[in-house]
Formats: C-alpha cells, structure tokens, sequence
C-alpha cells in the first residue's frame, strides 16, 4: 500500500497562486503577441502604401483629388438635388463651375507668369543698381557685403520659381481629365455603395459609415476654411501689388492662396517674392510698408479670423502634420503638399476607429482623449 505525500495547508494555498500567476504571465505575453502582431502588419502595410505612393503617383494622384472634391462638392450637391430634384444635374452644376474657375484661371495666370518674365531683364539691371546703392551705404564706418546676398538672390531665380509653380499647376491641370473621369465614377459609385458594403461587411458597417461621415465633415471645414482665409488673403496681396505697381500680381497672389495650404511654411514663403520685387522696385520707406502690410495680411487672416471661421483647429501634431506634409510633398511636389493635411486628417480617422491602432492616432493628436468605449 502507497502513501502518497501529505501537503500542509501553506503548500496547497501555494498551488492556486501559482496557477493564477502563470495564467497571468500566460495572458501579458499573449497580449504582447497580440501587439506585436498587430505593429507588424501596420508596418508591412505602410511599407506597401509608400511603394504604391511613389510608383502609382500618376493613377493615385488623381483618385485623391476626385475623392477629396466629392467629399466637398457633396454637401451642395445634395442641397441643389433637394432643390431641382435630380442628383445628375446638380453635380453636373458644379463640376462646370469648378472647370470654369480652373480655365480662367489658368489664362490669367499664364498671361501673369509671361509678365513677369518679359520683364526679368530690366529687373535685373535695376536690382543691380540697389546693389551698388546698397554697396555704397555705410554706418559708421562699416559697409554692407552683397556678396552673400547676390549669390542668393537674383531675378533669375525667382523667375525660374514661378516658372517651376506654374509648370507643376500646368502638369496637374493636364491630369484634370483623369480627375473628372474618377470623380464621376465615384458619384456613381456613392449611390450604391453603402448596401454593397452592408451585404459584405454587416459587422463593419457602422464603422465605415464613421469614417466616411467624420472625414467628409473634417474635410469640409478645414477646406472651406482654409479656402476663405486663402482667398482673403490673396485678394488683398493682389490688390496691394496691382496697385504698388509690382509685375506678375496675379502669379504672387495666387501662390500665396496655394501655399496657405501648407501649414506653417506655406504662408511665410508665399511673400518672400513680393517683397524681394518690392525692395527693387520702391525706395526702401515704400518697400518696407508693402512688408509689414504683407506681414500683417497673414498675421491677422491667419491668427485671428481663421480660428474664428474654424472654431476648432486641427487635432494633430504640429511636429507630426510637418513631417507628414514634408513626405507628401517629396513624394507628389506641390500638389502633395497642398493635399497633405486632408489625408493626414483621414489616416487619423482610420487610425481612430480601430481598437487596435487607436494608441497610434493618439500619438498624433495634440490633445488626445481617451474614448469610453475603450
């Protein structure tokens, strides 16, 4: 007969603590798994997202753009179909206008670029002569060394900076056509495409429908926004150099509505040019005025007016927003530049609506706040 061995009562209140503990540790590395699981396939997906970014810039650039203005033309297309009854009609009314603005627009924005170019030669021959004015000044004593500053600026380069921002417009506008193509199939698609979605994704569907709500009103704010601050702005700097007499008006007053787009160094630079041309053409007092009323064009457009428009500024990083405005425009130019906040704003929504990659978006926010649901 076989005894088994006795345990004393520490040793069998031993057993079950160590039962939960390795249950425990059992659940910690499953969740690390689980994480590390889910940071590996958002890196190979990233991965991927940048390979097609880069080598199907032609095909995805364009289906941004369409997919970007559906987003905005919805909401009056939607109060125009209300109106007149028929969904086709009314986005038909606002492609031709959107159309109509790009041709003129780009007429007149040639007929400025060409403007400014005839007249680059004299240009030149008078920023000479601010330079020996310049050479000649001297302050007790001591005089200016231009030698930096010819090699830095010159008309010739400003002259090839236009020419390059309106040869990157003109390369887009010459994809326009593909962008109204993707912009009808989408419109098409819009119709039918919540009860495709609902048939193959019944369980995503409130989420999708989420993101798609939440991106279009995020869009359309800071879009409308930004394009009335940027209007304002660019009518004011038009009508400022129309009337100081400075050549190609209407070129610096519309890359200074584009660039507004870009956050943080897109405004800044847009009046680099004015007043370089300014200080060439005017005597120092003048050109100094057409500077500070440059400067404050954007100050008060900028830090006053626009967050009152908004009511609320972006929820995103500034560090993160550069960088990612910095990538988009390596990778699409101009262009990707002005299109870089509207797909970070969605790339945080996506981010949002997911448990999993939730932790993410919040490191890009400003002021993260953590869901209930979580």
């Amino acid at each position: 007969m076989s005894v088994s061995p006795s345990l004393d009562s520490g040793e069998k209140l031993m057993w079950p603590a160590l039962t939960v503990v390795r249950e425990s540790m059992s659940v910690n590395r499953s969740f690390r798994n689980a994480e590390l699981s889910t940071l590996t396939n958002i890196a190979v997906l990233l991965f991927i997202c940048i390979l097609a970014v880069i080598h199907l810039k032609v095909i995805l650039q364009p289906l941004v753009v369409a997919t970007l203005l559906f987003f905005l033309i919805r909401p009056p297309a939607q109060w125009l179909e209300e109106r007149y009854g028929h969904a086709i009609l009314a986005y038909g009314i606002l492609m031709a206008g959107v159309i109509a603005v790009i041709l003129v627009g780009a007429q007149i924005l040639y007929a400025s670029l060409t403007e400014f170019s005839d007249q680059a030669d004299s240009l030149s021959a008078k920023m000479s002569e601010k330079i020996v004015w310049l050479e000649e000044l001297s302050f007790y004593g001591y005089s200016f060394d231009t030698s930096a500053l010819t090699d830095l600026i010159t008309v010739e380069r400003i002259n090839d900076i236009a020419t390059g921002f309106v040869g990157s417009l003109a390369g887009f506008t010459g994809s326009a056509v593909t962008v109204f193509i993707f912009l009808l199939f989408i419109i098409v698609e819009a119709e039918t495409l919540p009860r495709r979605l609902r048939a193959a994704f019944p369980d995503e569907l409130d989420r999708f429908s989420s993101i798609s709500e939440n991106a279009g009103a995020a869009i359309n704010t800071y879009v409308s926004t930004k394009a009335s601050v940027a209007l304002g702005q660019a009518i004011l700097v038009a009508l400022l150099l129309k009337w100081m007499g400075i050549p190609g008006w209407f070129l610096w007053a519309s890359i200074t509505f584009l660039l507004d787009f870009v956050p943080y160094v897109g405004a800044p630079l847009s009046f680099i040019p004015p007043v370089i041309l300014s200080f060439i053409l005017k005597d120092p007092l003048t050109a100094v005025l057409i500077t500070a009323v440059l400067f404050g064009n954007q100050l008060v457009w900028g830090q006053f007016i626009e967050p009152q428009l908004a009511g609320q500024r972006l929820d995103m990083s500034p560090i993160v927003l550069l960088i990612l405005v910095a990538f988009w425009g390596w990778a699409w130019g101009i262009m990707g530049m002005i299109l870089g906040v509207p797909l970070a704003v969605i790339m945080k929504l996506v981010l949002e609506s997911d448990p999993r990659t939730r932790p993410i978006a919040m490191l890009l926010s400003l002021n993260p706040k953590r869901r209930s649901d979580d």
